[in-house]
């Protein structure tokens, strides 16, 4: 600026040369008159560099407050500043990127949320291999805190299966999919893991990696694929019993004795056939009313555990196995009446058809402040310790029972007619002493 001041002096100067070269003048009190003006001229036009350029310095500090987001307020000139207009498309500008910014920022905290607390876990990686995000739930997979981000993708991610997945996207530039498994504290668990390949602009890209842990899912769809199996080997048996044994009687008639005796075996692979198809009915019944209401009643339990008992004296007899009932015959509980036969009825079966020759199944029931309990204890073959979580599985027979007539569905029917009346089951057993069903209740509906 002061080179600007100097240059318009020095040009007045040489004006007012070149006029007194032109129009002589040799009185002294016109040339000072002229270096006055000259003068005066060069401070008028300072004092107007001087205004521009503070002007020109406000806006200047505004445009430099709005890039770095520093002051939110306006600035404000007259009209008839000749910076009006350009100081109110700032203005204007200013009040868009601060409008933007804001919902930029809450977009970003939406999303950050969002990726937060999504029952999966995510991974951004960039393109440099550096994992940008990593949120909570890739974290519980894998079971350790990462270190602050962000950081080479290799320091978490170290299984054999993952790593070839994203190099792969990164040399294939392709999105995948696997499902892996995952070895953890708590056991391996299924992982179905996406791999996606985003392109941002030319050589600028990203890759998301989505972990998923479907155990569950794949448990349940070998539960089914093994139910198929087991269903459809248990149909089949008798089925084939009872069409080979009925296309012999009506191809090769035989004696009477003959006869009956192939008779018999149709009628109780029949009535086998039919117990199966109950046992199935009610499982899928069961399912298909998990939220249905239960009809809460005063009962006897003595009473009807005797009931269960009589049902089942047949097969007990059938066995050489003796009843006990040792519930006291004043207890009264407040439960479902049909659920609870379902419940004796089976755990009753299974206990005689488990049992030994001469041995013992003994219903009693105990109560407590909060909960009352019903126990069925045997004198059986017994249950080994790592089949005992197994038992309730559908079709489920334990190396000891597989000799032993049965569907394998009774004691699924316990643990559905159980869990929807909100209770608990507790297995003890020893091979070859006897097993012991405890089922609780709770009292809080009495």
């Amino acid at each position: 600026m002061k080179k600007t001041i100097f240059f318009y002096f020095l040009i007045n100067l040489i004006i007012f040369e070149l006029l007194g070269f032109i129009f002589p003048v040799d009185d002294i009190r016109h040339i000072t008159f002229m270096l006055l003006i000259s003068l005066l001229s060069t401070l008028v036009f300072t004092a107007f560099v001087l205004r521009f350029n503070r002007k020109l310095n406000q806006v200047a500090k505004k445009v430099h407050q709005i890039n770095v987001a520093d002051d939110q307020t306006h600035l404000i000139l007259p009209n008839n500043d000749p910076f009006h207009g350009l100081t109110h498309e700032i203005n204007m500008l200013q009040s868009h990127i601060r409008h933007q910014t804001h919902q930029t920022q809450r977009q970003e905290n939406e999303l950050e949320t969002l990726i937060k607390y999504l029952p999966i876990g995510v991974m951004v990686i960039d393109r440099f291999g550096d994992l940008q995000v990593a949120n909570d739930g890739v974290q519980e997979l894998f079971q350790r805190q990462f270190a602050p981000l962000p950081h080479p993708y290799q320091d978490d991610i170290t299984q054999p299966e993952l790593i070839t997945l994203v190099n792969d996207a990164f040399h294939r530039q392709k999105s995948s999919q696997r499902l892996i498994n995952l070895e953890t504290a708590q056991g391996r668990k299924s992982i179905r893991v996406q791999v996606v390949y985003s392109e941002i602009r030319p050589k600028h890209f990203q890759i998301t990696v989505l972990l998923s842990d479907v155990s569950d899912l794949v448990a349940m769809s070998k539960m089914q694929s093994d139910f198929v199996a087991n269903a459809s080997h248990e149909l089949k048996t008798p089925i084939t019993a009872i069409s080979g044994f009925s296309e012999t009687l009506l191809e090769n008639p035989t004696d009477e004795a003959t006869q009956q005796k192939f008779l018999t075996i149709i009628h109780e692979e029949s009535q086998k056939l039919v117990s199966l198809i109950n046992d199935i009915l009610s499982l899928s019944h069961l399912r298909d009313n998990e939220v249905a209401e239960l009809t809460l009643e005063p009962i006897k339990l003595a009473e009807l555990a005797e009931e269960q008992l009589q049902n089942q004296q047949a097969s007990a007899q059938l066995n050489h196995v003796k009843l006990i009932n040792e519930i006291p015959a004043d207890l009264v509980v407040t439960s479902d009446r049909g659920r609870l036969m379902a419940i004796m009825y089976n755990l009753l079966g299974n206990a005689i058809k488990y049992n030994k020759a001469e041995g013992t199944v003994t219903i009693s029931a105990s109560t407590g402040p909060d909960d009352w309990q019903l126990i069925v204890k045997d004198t059986g073959i017994g249950i080994p310790t790592n089949q005992q979580n197994r038992i309730f599985e559908r079709f489920y027979r334990g190396d000891n029972g597989k000799r032993i007539a049965g569907t394998g569905l009774g004691l699924a029917i316990v643990a559905e007619q159980v869990a929807q009346m909100s209770g608990d089951i507790n297995v003890t057993s020893e091979l070859g002493v006897g097993t012991t069903m405890r089922i609780s209740f709770t009292n809080e509906n009495q």
